[in-house]
This record gives structure tokens, sequence and C-alpha cells, in this order.
């Protein structure tokens, strides 16, 4: 008698789905209890064994080799992790201008200003030797076309993460502070840094 090779084929395939919804468990279970025996098919308890293990496996947020899953990698972060950041600078820094200048966010998106107002995002800007706007519903200033001596607010409207700052020689403090599409404050900011800028 020649072993029927497609019915572990078919055991595996309805295995393979009892991970994705769970309420197909006792449907596949009646089906594999239902099929006719085959040479190394895997028994009604061996298999309903395996799709208790990756059941409990979806529900527990662990995949089957104890790793985390899907959900829990890509969980957004908490609001309490909304946060600025400079991230190939830091405070106490001798630089030479021009300089690059790399930044990050976390819990929220960048998206350029031209998207408009969409929820949970917003783009950058570096406070140039300025203190936190007292204002908490103005939009934050532009600074004069053209201006060196005096720059105080820099603008990343295009969704940038970096750019190359050119400052005169001196001490200067720089701080991230993340707004909407109309540039006001989320007041998600970064610590201030103290730099140098050396000649």
């Amino acid at each position: 008698m020649t072993p029927n090779l497609a019915v572990p084929t078919l055991v595996f395939a309805l295995l393979a789905s009892i991970t994705v919804c769970s309420n197909a468990a006792p449907t596949v279970q009646k089906a594999i209890a239902e099929a006719p025996a085959a040479v190394g098919a895997p028994t009604a308890a061996a298999t309903q064994t395996t799709a208790t293990t990756s059941l409990e496996s979806a529900v527990s947020g662990r995949s089957v080799d104890g790793q985390l899953n899907a959900l829990d990698r890509t969980r957004p972060f908490p609001v309490a992790d909304k946060r600025a950041y400079f991230t190939n600078i830091k405070d106490g820094d001798k630089l030479r201008s021009p300089f690059r200048v790399a930044f990050s966010v976390s819990g929220m998106g960048v998206a350029p200003v031209a998207a408009g107002k969409m929820e949970g995002t917003g783009h950058h800007h570096i406070l140039i030797n300025r203190s936190f706007p007292m204002d908490i519903k103005a939009p934050i200033p532009f600074d004069k076309p053209g201006e060196f001596a005096n720059q105080q607010y820099k603008h990343f409207g295009k969704g940038e993460t970096e750019t190359v700052l050119d400052l005169p020689p001196g001490k200067h403090t720089l701080q991230l502070l993340f707004a909407d599409h109309l540039h006001v404050p989320y007041y998600i900011r970064s610590g201030i840094l103290n730099i140098e800028v050396i000649k």
C-alpha cells in the first residue's frame, strides 16, 4: 500500500493557519482527526500540543523560539518616551564651523510641513543661544534671511534629521524643539547642549 503524502502536507498547512487565527483551532483539530491515517503523519495528540503551543506563543507575545514577536518589536513608544535628542554631538563638545549636526525624536513621526496636519508627527527646530519659548501657543519664529552673528532659530520643515551649522567662534547653546506643521511646539525637546566653536 502506497502512503498518502498529501495528508501530512495538508496537516502542516492547517497547523500554520492556527498561529494566525486562534478561532480556527477547533475546526483544524477536527479536520486532522478525521483525516485518513498516513505513514509519518503526526498523531492528533501531537498536533493538538503543537497547536496549543503556537496559540499560547501568539497570545503571550513571544514567538515559538522565545524571541519577541512582531507586535512587541513594533509597539509605539509610550507617551513618557517622547523626546528629541542630538545623535552626533554632546554637551561640552569643541567644534570647528561648519559642523554637521544629526538629530532624532522618539515617540513621534517626522513629516514635512507640506504634508499638513498629521496626528503624531512634526518636524525639528534648533534653538541657538535661546531660552525655551514662554508662549506655549505661539509658532517658533524664523531668523532673518542671511543671519549669521545672531542665529537663533533653525527650522527643518522638509523633515530633515541633520544639517550643517555655521556658527561664529565662541560658546553657544543648542536645544532641539519638536513642533507641528504650523511650527507650534509640542514641547518635546532635548536637553541644552553647551558647545564651543573654535577657530
